[in-house]
């Protein structure tokens, strides 16, 4: 007890001693944060978005703890009240509500790794507003103007200028084919690994130079003069990798927010030269000039051969519907709107799965299957937290706006920042956000608060700005709880989780290939007990188990695997007891390894949970047909194919139900011909089943006969021949293939041998 007091003692004495200095720390600290997005934590699941929201926590978490006590000694660190801060507490506070009282509160303040979101983020992100917003608005107090504030923001805006050059570099090398797209194709993603996540990223860097262009023209101190002439290079390499990500909503986001920038400019920059006003609104007209050819000309070769132009070629109303977004927003209003609870307060963050599930519609059939965003921040939000979070979020962009207008800021600046806003607003109707997105928002966020001269928060001013080595009874109080709230913070919410993280990714290192997978990897992982973790590594232990469960490994591996798999599978329904995915991934599980008793009940659980998925009825159909129910696999799957008749798959396995009913006629009806339904492995394996070998050697003899150079063709008469026990068939077929393939003489005479020696062993 001694010791601890004695540290304490000496730590506020030190903490004193350095006051001065805490300021500089918690500024590097903040110049630190736009570095994130050049962070990839190739050592962490899902490296691209882990290691940086990591990062991102631990940044403002150690700065936050440094701006506290900063407050205890200063006055000029204490928060400026301005409405955009009380609007952004206030949305955080209804956020938070929505969470506890929503479909999976845990899941809603923690997310998981794949997204690293939930209300850890959101409260990460009111404390950078305050921290930055605090910090940086210190410097007024310096000469009484704001005009220190302004510098220092200027500067930060360059850093992230900078670190955007790096990135766009980046991308460029990956343009030139000497870097890998983290995504595969054409679209670029730098370090952001998302081409989506990289475009909005640009949006914002582009407007960011476009402003710093005019700081510099207006400045006439030595070194602004060449970078006058570099903003506008940076604006245009920005603004080149934008398009490059293909991402078209964002693409239309930049051109909205400079043609809004150029128009406000044109027609309320009364006071500027009207030589520039023509030209902002000649602008304008180029722009939509470019823009109708663009459209006229949609067809043409040279458009549609660019993979850039092509997709911007591609939009229209109809494409929308065929598109998932076309699908999936419907669905996230449906379900919002089930009750008046869901309606206001929304069923909390990382829950649109549960819409998306129980909303879902057949003719998704094509696109992805387990979709947890609706890809509209606002959709997004109004499912998180209902119409209270989505006005709240809205009000952030209302209330940016009049800040905007009401500083005292120039024509020019009115007009990029507005923009910019907008443009962001325009980019988040056609996706979700990214923890770079969202620090770039409540940075633009925190600027717009330092536009104007906000007062000090009166109940928070508690300094008293005493002098270096002065402490009082408060800073042994409140320091030692500071630093205690921060460890614990530091340890629960980052250490752990990157620890789980951790022991995930090396669990997965030895269940790749050529690995030795181990079961008591996972269980280290799960036994940290994180629940940003816990779906995560359940599920991935699934998927390894699986594979050592089908594969050549020793029998007690597979045994570690079943019962860890077994136990978790049951544990993961315990958390998330009304979601679909995990019914549906134990059941796939037990089905794979052929234990289909166990995986009846959970993918019943998961039909009843989406009924009107059609891969969960698929595999409900498989259950229901290996373990003899025929009738009611063939019921189901009629339902399938009747609520998506084009989709394929349902089709075929609608008519392998048929066939294994007695109803090859009906099943035939489905295809037209012959060819096109006995072409289909799923067809001949139907009738492998049933054991009718004729028919599957009838199938092969004229497969052969309409195709005679496929050798995987021959080879599957020889094993139907085989089956039904007509060796001298298979021989004489082995023999004449021996002159149509020749290649292959060698393993054919093996075949032959083996077969008359009676070595050849079919499977049951």
């Amino acid at each position: 007890m001694l010791t601890i007091i004695a540290f304490i003692y000496i730590y506020v004495k030190l903490s004193f001693m350095l006051t001065k200095t805490l300021k500089s720390i918690n500024l590097f600290l903040i110049f630190l944060i736009p570095f994130i997005p050049l962070y990839i934590a190739n050592n962490l699941f899902f490296p691209f978005i882990t290691g940086k929201a990591f990062l991102f926590r631990i940044l403002v978490e150690i700065a936050f703890a440094l701006w506290l006590i900063l407050i205890l000694r200063d006055r000029r660190y204490a928060p400026r009240f301005s409405p955009l801060l009380l609007s952004i507490t206030i949305f955080t506070i209804i956020v938070f509500t929505a969470d506890l009282l929503g479909m999976n509160a845990i899941r809603s303040l923690w997310s998981n790794f794949e997204r690293m979101e939930g209300w850890v983020t959101i409260i990460h992100l009111w404390a950078y507003f305050l921290i930055i917003t605090s910090i940086f608005g210190s410097y007024y107090y310096d000469r009484s103007s704001n005009e220190d504030t302004l510098r220092i923001w200027h500067r930060f805006l360059n850093i992230n200028i900078f670190v955007a050059v790096i990135i766009a570099i980046y991308g460029l090398v990956q343009l030139s084919g000497k870097a890998e797209i983290h995504q595969g194709g054409v679209r670029l993603d730098a370090s952001l690994g998302n081409a989506i996540y990289l475009a909005v990223y640009m949006l914002f860097q582009t407007f960011f130079s476009i402003y710093m262009f005019f700081i510099a023209k207006a400045k006439k101190i030595a070194g602004y003069s060449v970078l006058v002439w570099v903003y506008p290079i940076l604006t245009v390499l920005f603004a080149f990798i934008l398009f490059e990500t293909a991402t078209r909503g964002t693409i239309l986001a930049l051109i909205g927010g400079i043609m809004l920038a150029l128009f406000i400019y044109a027609v309320f920059g009364k006071g500027e030269s009207k030589k520039w006003r023509l030209i902002s609104g000649g602008a304008i007209l180029v722009i939509i000039l470019i823009g109708v050819l663009f459209w006229i000309n949609r067809d043409a070769k040279f458009i549609q051969n660019n993979a850039v132009l092509g997709r911007l070629a591609s939009i229209s109303i109809s494409d929308t519907k065929t598109q998932a977004r076309g699908y999936i927003w419907p669905m996230a209003i449906d379900g919002v709107f089930d009750s008046t609870k869901t309606a206001v307060i929304g069923l909390g963050q990382e829950n649109f799965n549960y819409i998306f599930n129980e909303k879902y519609n057949p003719n998704m059939w094509g696109h992805e299957q387990w979709f947890d965003r609706a890809h509209n921040v606002y959709l997004d939000w109004l499912v998180a937290g209902g119409i209270l979070a989505l006005l709240a979020y809205l009000f952030l962009y209302v209330l940016a706006i009049i800040s905007i207008w009401k500083s005292n800021i120039g024509i020019k600046s009115k007009s990029i920042f507005t923009g910019l806003v907008v443009g962001y607003a325009i980019h988040n109707i056609f996706v979700f956000d990214n923890l770079a997105s969202y620090i770039l928002f409540f940075t633009i966020l925190g600027f717009i608060h330092s536009m104007r001269e906000n007062r000090p928060m009166k109940w928070l001013e508690v300094g008293d700005n005493r002098t270096e080595n002065q402490t009082t009874v408060r800073d042994y109080i409140f320091i030692p709880i500071i630093i205690i709230l921060f460890l614990a913070t530091l340890y629960f919410i980052n250490i752990r989780p990157i620890q789980a993280n951790t022991r995930l990714a090396i669990a997965l290192s030895y269940c790749s290939s050529g690995g030795k997978p181990t079961a008591s990897l996972y269980s280290d992982a799960l036994n940290l007990n994180q629940y940003v973790a816990n779906q995560e590594i359940r599920e991935q232990l699934i998927s390894c188990a699986g594979g050592v469960l089908r594969g050549d490994y020793n029998p007690d591996v597979k045994n570690d695997f079943y019962l860890l798999t077994k136990q978790e599978i049951e544990n993961q329904i315990k958390a998330t007891p009304n979601d679909t995915r995990i019914y549906m991934i134990g059941a796939t599980f037990f089905d794979g390894i052929g234990d289909y008793q166990t995986g009846t009940p959970l993918i019943e659980k998961a039909y009843e949970l989406s009924p009107t998925k059609q891969t969960v009825i698929f595999e409900l159909v498989q259950n229901y047909l290996n373990s003899g129910k025929e009738k009611e696999a063939l019921e189901l799957i009629k339902k399938a194919y009747e609520s998506a008749p084009e989709n394929r798959t349902s089709r075929l396995i609608y008519a392998s139900a048929l066939i294994l009913n007695g109803q090859e006629k009906k099943a035939l009806e489905l295809f037209g011909t012959e060819r096109d339904l006995f072409i289909e492995p799923i067809i001949i394996n139907t009738y492998v089943k049933l054991k009718n070998y004729p028919k599957v050697i009838d199938i092969y003899k004229k497969l052969t006969e309409s195709t005679p150079d496929n050798l995987n063709y021959y080879s599957s008469l020889v094993t139907a021949y085989l089956y039904n026990k007509q060796s001298s068939l298979a021989i004489s077929t082995l023999k004449e293939m021996k002159d149509k393939f020749p290649q292959a003489k060698d393993q054919i005479d093996e075949a032959i041998k083996q077969i008359q020696e009676g070595k050849i062993t079919l499977p049951e």
